[in-house]
């Protein structure tokens, strides 16, 4: 699908159909908004024109009812209007020059253009590299797309085979683009050869991809010092290194590969992929080897020549290797290289200066020198995505030192900072626990109280989509249903139990799936609605209008035609011929049809009005929904069953299909107005009235007059006939032009339909699938939120234990005081008695 929609988007770029505001439509036929570079093709695609849907009751393919003749009740042999006015003014000789001056121009750029140049292959490859530095990856895709479908076998073609590999990355399309790193790996000349290093390091990092952005600071078992421990201390480890996008095989032959090269003939990035996919591997020894080799330990760190940014990551990744293999000293002395480095210029660089912050942290923290950790987890700002991290630890740090007012301090710090964090329950806990070791027993009940009914009150909130019967299931189906493509977890978790539903994979996968299964659906209904605008753009009649210079320039023969009769009237009035009549009503007929916009196209605009009282409905629909949903919130809450499943269900369905066929409505109107544009009589009608027009003009000369009047008049002849074969001309270059998007539009109408059918076989399955993940996700959040509730009640538990053994420990205290004191009277007694003997 995502290679479908790019070769479109390539296609739309050769088509080039004409600009689709809400004024164009206005207009009767405007020029295309794509500029052509060497070689007929534009490099920024625009389809916004084109995409839009009809009524369900309007025929698509062949909207005979409102492509009736634009003047139905006009003759081009007989007068509009009865009085005849002057002649027009103006200058022959101005009038003959203009039209000359478009005649040439049209001329011009319908010579064919040769084939573009190395140099000029190499300045559109260079302007695709800026595009994706500057992070525009879709336009430089475009661009890349570009050069490798239709300069191939060129220079230039084989490195932007590569860098389209590279935007694909950007763009999540891993699969496609490991197709074109490996391709290029198999290119055997020179260009290739000089990319093949650079190809095999990004198959290694499809090998072992990156994590998703922010695993480091996401409140997992990686940043909770007590889990953590608690894992170790089974024997468990939770950083599970990713997954990879290759099979096995592709990955024996990049090691075999890899290893076919020496060591000191690896590129920086090479050598720092191989190093960081055997870090993920879990073979350290190895990756601190070859990272060693790029960054050695004792060699400082700068910001700049050109492999910095990758010493700077093998930097991090050789101090992780050392941790690994139980080197902390050397861990220490990496990570404070990358922290003693100073104003690093980009996000992702700082990011990783702030990583090593915190890994240096963790280190001193598990050495016991807190002091340490202390001071390296402070040095992250505020502004920094793991400052919420840092506060947590911070805490646990405190606390492990004994330092129990400044770790409460810090807690309720973050608490008052980002009270939604995934870490705020976790916090609680925690703030529970200090108030127990200061011996505040009033409070640490109070805390562990407020943290029991707040999850406890989330769990009845979540307790009644639990049911296992189908009425949950159904109503959960229906949600989805309703609107995959913005599905969230939030529409059926409470908000306050987000952040703990976020920090669970099951019911985070439930959601993606959920997400990608309407995307995929809504991109293909829309890849088949381009497809077919595209379709009905390629059948116009009037194909030079699908280009910004061509159409520019057919547009401007109308008006030289125009200025031409004009011309020959004014050369009439000079021959002392006044224009009869016949002539005049004419111009005034083509004066009309200049002016006017196409009322056709008005008429399709004016369907669209139907569509407002529609959503109106969907809206009423969607406002009972809400209210039942209030309801049925408010009910459980106060511990009451309703018949909420059922009705819920099916008002989701309604608002889903009622949604569904106003987007289906909206895209056929937007394809009706595609196929008026395309099909709209005006600019055939007008181009007539201009030719009848200048035929009444020559039926009138009257011959005679000086030699300077009829050499002008001659030139106008000599014009008209240059203006003919220009507007020919015009027509072959734009169809030479749409030699190439008619091929991708036939090969991709294949692959579409091919696509459109797996999907329809699929999405049932899809459904239920999602269905069942989401309503198991939920089941998960309620599991989570009754963990909590349980966890509260064991710290309840220990502020009754813990006050229990200080009441125990005050008993014996008293009852040893006593002891004490007994003896005390008792030696006392036995010394007096024997004094007084």
């Amino acid at each position: 699908m995502p290679r479908a929609f790019a070769r479109l988007a390539l296609a739309a770029a050769l088509l080039a159909p004409a600009a689709a505001s809400a004024a164009s439509w206005d207009m009767p036929m405007r020029a295309g908004l794509f500029a052509p570079v060497p070689g007929g093709m534009s490099l920024q695609p625009s389809v916004a024109g084109l995409l839009a849907p009809a009524p369900p009751a309007m025929s698509l393919r062949a909207p005979a009812a409102l492509i009736e003749p634009v003047l139905p009740a006009m003759s081009l042999r007989t007068p509009v209007y009865a009085a005849a006015d002057p002649a027009p003014g103006g200058d022959a000789a101005r009038l003959l020059a203009d039209a000359e001056d478009a005649i040439k121009a049209a001329e011009q750029v319908a010579a064919a253009l040769p084939a573009p140049s190395a140099a000029e292959l190499a300045e559109r490859l260079v302007a695709g590299q800026v595009q994706l530095e500057g992070g525009d990856a879709e336009g430089a895709a475009i661009v890349f797309l570009d050069l490798l479908e239709n300069a191939g076998g060129t220079p230039a073609a084989v490195q932007a085979r590569y860098y389209l590999g590279e935007a694909l990355l950007l763009l999540r399309m891993r699969r496609w683009a490991s197709e074109c790193f490996s391709l290029t790996l198999a290119d055997a000349s020179p260009e290739g050869r000089r990319l093949h290093q650079r190809s095999v390091a990004r198959l290694l990092e499809l090998a072992a991809p990156a994590r998703a952005r922010g695993h480091a600071r996401k409140q997992g078992l990686s940043v909770m010092p007590e889990l953590r421990a608690r894992m170790q201390a089974v024997g468990l480890d939770g950083d599970r290194g990713p997954g990879s996008e290759l099979s096995a095989l592709d990955i024996t032959r990049l090691r075999g590969w890899v290893a076919a090269v020496p060591p000191e003939q690896r590129i920086a990035e090479l050598r720092y992929a191989w190093g960081r996919f055997l870090f993920l591997s879990r073979d350290y020894d190895a990756a601190l080897a070859e990272l060693d080799g790029l960054a050695p330990a004792d060699l400082p760190l700068g910001t700049s020549g050109p492999a910095w940014r990758t010493l700077l990551r093998a930097t991090y990744v050789a101090g992780a290797a050392a941790a690994a293999l139980g080197r902390p000293d050397d861990a220490i002395v990496r990570f404070d290289r990358i922290v003693a480095t100073r104003s690093l210029p980009g996000p992702a660089e700082q990011e990783i200066r702030e990583l090593a912050w915190m890994a240096r942290a963790r280190i001193f923290h598990d050495r016991g020198d807190y002091d340490g950790a202390l001071l390296s987890y402070r040095s992250i700002g505020r502004a920094s995505p793991l400052y919420q991290s840092a506060l947590y630890e911070i805490a646990w740090t405190l606390l492990r030192a004994d330092r129990h007012e400044a770790a409460l301090a810090a807690l309720d710090q973050l608490l008052r900072e980002t009270p939604d964090s995934p870490a705020a329950a976790e916090a609680k806990s925690l703030r529970g626990k200090l108030q127990i070791r200061r011996r505040n027993w009033k409070a640490a009940e109070d805390e562990f109280a407020a943290l029991r009914r707040h999850f406890d009150d989330q769990y009845k909130a979540v307790a009644p989509a639990l049911a296992v019967g189908s009425d949950a299931l159904d109503y959960v189906g229906a949600v989805i249903r309703s609107d995959p493509r913005h599905f969230a977890l939030d529409s059926l978790v409470p908000r306050a139990a987000i952040p703990l539903a976020r920090n669970l994979p099951r019911a985070v996968q439930a959601e993606r799936l959920a997400r990608e299964t309407g995307e995929t659906e809504h991109l293909l209904r829309e890849t088949l609605a381009l497809l077919e605008r595209m379709e009905l753009a390629a059948a116009s009649s009037e194909r030079a209008l699908l280009f910004t210079d061509l159409g520019a320039h057919w547009q401007a023969l109308d008006r030289a035609a125009r200025d031409l009769g004009e011309a020959g009237e004014a050369l009439l009035s000079a021959a002392g011929r006044r224009p009869n009549s016949a002539v005049v009503d004419m111009r005034r007929t083509v004066d009309t049809l200049f002016e006017r916009p196409s009322k056709h196209l008005r008429r399709v605009s004016d369907l669209g009005e139907p569509l407002a009282q529609a959503r109106a409905e969907a809206g009423a629909v969607r406002a009972r929904l809400y209210g039942l949903e209030y309801a049925h919130r408010e009910s459980s809450r106060r511990g009451s069953p309703d018949p909420f499943f059922q009705e819920g269900a099916a008002l989701r369905s309604e608002l889903g299909a009622l949604e569904d066929s106003l987007a289906d409505a909206h895209r056929g109107l937007q394809v009706a107005r595609a196929t008026l544009r395309f099909t709209d009589p005006l600019p055939a009608t007008r181009r007539e009235a201009i030719a009848a027009y200048n035929a009444l003009v020559g039926q009138s000369w009257p011959g005679g007059g000086g030699d300077e009047l009829r050499g002008q008049w001659q030139r106008r002849q000599r014009l008209l006939v240059r203006l003919d074969a220009g507007r020919k001309r015009l027509a072959a270059a734009a169809q030479a032009r749409l030699a190439r998007a008619l091929d991708v539009l036939r090969e991709e109408r294949d692959n579409l339909t091919r696509y459109r059918d797996e999907l329809e076989a699929l999405r049932p399955r899809a459904d239920v699938t999602a269905a069942e993940a989401v309503h198991a996700g939920i089941r998960d959040v309620a599991a989570d939120l009754r963990y909590w509730t349980i966890r509260a009640d064991v710290g309840l538990l220990d502020v009754a234990w813990a006050t229990k053994e200080a009441e125990l420990e005050l008993a014996r205290d008293l009852e040893r005081t006593r002891d004490r004191s007994v003896k005390n009277i008792d030696r006392a007694v036995t010394e007096a008695l024997e004094d007084s003997e």
